[in-house]
């Protein structure tokens, strides 16, 4: 029997059997008074772990794959934090007016800023003390000689409070089997660096920090959450049987993932990539995706630089002309946990409920013209359509079609080809624009329901918090009606409608939302295969009666147990390999 049984939430699928290895436990620097005469060497000791981590996250950023080139940014970001006067030279002045060493100085300054960033109300500057804390911790373990050997073991399961870009790129990616922290999200780094790279990981693991030792050895469940510290011979024979089982179910999934998603009574739904730089569309083809259901346009307006119009203009042209088929590109949708430099200056009190989206774009409209423009010049170049986030009103949608008409003439005027007009949708993802649907939808050429934004708002709650995270519940009574009037709101003005989200990639939500008559699904590519084999799996007309039974019960325990009735009639052995929160209570596995 295992030493410890602990649970977290899956964001990468997978099963991993390795060897625990702890990232940046926290070194107790010893409090040393020095004299005056040693001043300067403890200032000259800190200079050379300044230049060291310097230098690491430098040869961290050189190994960031293409695919993921957003990443370079962050380990920027802490780059740029062993050159910031507050931290380098609040230390220095420490070492001097207190006659310390330079470890516990820079102990006592980085715990002080970390302080100081947590209080604020702004979740990106919030953001920051994990920078801070992390660039710290490289800083000690230099001024130690506390740095990890290179003897590791082969098969390693990275643990920490919470993992970086830069964490990932020290090691040798191919020794990463799995990865579990005690804090993240669905969306954090931590979940869409394991996904992009085909780790099986798990966030907010309870006790992580105090059941799981250096050294251990570990199964860890990517599918239903479960972590088993030092396993027995039974256990690891049973998750051994389990992971190859599971490999090979990824392995026929992946060899018929150009497979039309034909429901069994030959409905098709399209099957859509969620993705966010031009290099992942590469792999498109081998995740058989019908094309693009989101491309996330922010992730370039993150750096120390606004982009210009052709920057943006040869991005979006590589996204378009990769895309197995229509490539839905999102207006710029910084705002809440993707504040902008400049927005972040703003100091909003509730940055969720504040200017995001087309808020911001629609106050800075030069900025937004920029885009606009690249993405009609783009538009020449295959099928592209435009998305619109956080859409509240009908005028916010009138008022991107006037600035759409007037970045038209301006290209006109200066004799640049480019699409004349392109499809305009939006992103149905506040509880106002679902309830104005049909007016909205006079405006519009296509939806996007935003399941993760619309569940947030519908529910009041924040899924990253895992104090109130169990409340988010795709069953909850609230949630389906949303769902459905979103989907015959759109479908009665003639427009398609697409989800994208969490709940995309659930099969609880697929259920749903295919017998409520969706069009296309969008998830990440990791999860594309799966997902279209369920759909093939599946009946539409059952699917129908089942969404229609649901739509009608508040009881959500009887409405979980009736789609996972069918679920487990339609999959079989083969559920256990999809993930879902719907599915997975604590402690319990399908």
């Amino acid at each position: 029997m295992a030493r410890a049984h602990l649970y977290g939430t899956p964001v990468s699928p997978g099963i991993a059997l390795g060897t625990v290895h702890f990232l940046h436990t926290d070194p107790v620097p010893e409090k040393r008074r020095i004299l005056a005469a040693e001043v300067e060497q403890e200032q000259e000791k800190l200079q050379a772990a300044l230049q060291a981590v310097s230098e690491d996250l430098d040869k961290a950023c050189k190994k960031v794959p293409e695919d993921m080139q957003e990443y370079r940014e962050i380990i920027a970001v802490q780059k740029d934090m062993t050159r910031d006067p507050r931290l380098v030279e609040s230390t220095g002045k420490l070492i001097a007016e207190d006659l310390v060493n330079a470890s516990w100085a820079l102990s006592q300054v980085v715990q002080q800023l970390c302080n100081i960033f947590r209080e604020m109300q702004d979740p990106y500057l919030q953001d920051r003390a994990q920078d801070i804390r992390a660039v710290g911790l490289r800083i000690l373990e230099k001024l130690s000689g506390s740095e990890h050997g290179a003897e590791l073991p082969s098969s390693l399961i990275l643990a920490a409070e919470d993992i970086s870009p830069a964490d990932i790129m020290d090691l040798d990616a191919d020794r990463i089997v799995g990865i579990m922290t005690h804090e993240g999200g669905i969306t954090s780094h931590t979940a869409i660096m394991a996904r992009g790279m085909h780790i099986p990981a798990l966030v907010c693991v309870t006790n992580l920090m105090v059941a799981a030792k250096e050294g251990d050895s570990v199964i860890l469940d990517g599918i239903t959450g479960n972590i088993l510290i030092d396993p027995d011979d039974n256990d690891s024979k049973r998750l051994s049987e389990r992971a190859e089982n599971y490999r090979s179910w990824r392995k026929a999934t992946s060899n018929m993932a150009h497979w039309p998603a034909d429901t069994v009574d030959a409905v098709r739904v399209s099957v859509l990539a969620n993705i966010e730089s031009p290099e992942e569309t590469s792999s498109l083809a081998a995740t058989g995706a019908d094309g693009i259901g989101l491309y996330r346009t922010e992730f370039a307006f993150m750096g120390d630089n606004i982009p210009n119009e052709e920057e943006l203009a040869t991005e979006y042209t590589k996204v378009v002309q990769g895309s197995p088929g229509t490539a839905v590109i999102r207006t710029l949708d910084c705002g809440a946990d993707k504040l902008m430099k400049a927005q972040a200056q703003l100091k909003e009190p509730n940055p969720a409920l504040g200017l995001r989206g087309v808020r911001y774009t629609l106050r800075n409209q030069d900025l937004f013209r920029v885009q606009l423009r690249a993405l009609l010049r783009a538009g020449v170049s295959g099928r592209l359509a435009v998305m619109v986030p956080m859409i509240s009103n009908v005028e916010e949608v009138r008022a991107v079609k006037r600035l759409m008409q007037e970045v038209d003439q301006e290209l006109c005027m200066r004799h640049i080809p480019h699409a004349r007009t392109l499809p305009l949708g939006i992103m149905v993802e506040t509880p106002a624009a679902m309830m104005i649907t049909d007016a909205l939808a006079r405006e519009c050429d296509f939806f996007s329901i935003g399941t993760n934004d619309l569940i947030h708002y519908m529910l009041a709650i924040d899924r990253n918090n895992r104090h109130v995270a169990y409340l988010s519940d795709c069953m909850h009574p609230a949630v389906v009606r949303a769902l459905k009037r979103i989907i015959d709101s759109g479908h009665r003005a003639g427009l398609s409608v697409s989800a994208c989200g969490e709940l995309s990639a659930d099969p609880f939500g697929v259920v749903l939302m295919l017998g409520m008559g969706i069009d296309a699904f969008s998830v990440s590519p990791a999860f594309l295969p799966g997902i279209k084999h369920l759909i093939r799996k599946l009946e539409a007309r059952a699917c129908t009666e089942l969404a229609s039974q649901v739509l009608m019960s508040s009881d959500i325990p009887a409405c979980k147990h009736m789609v996972r009735e069918m679920l487990q009639k339609t999959m079989g052995h083969e559920l256990g390999f999809m993930t879902s929160s719907s599915m997975v209570e604590r402690g319990q596995t399908v």
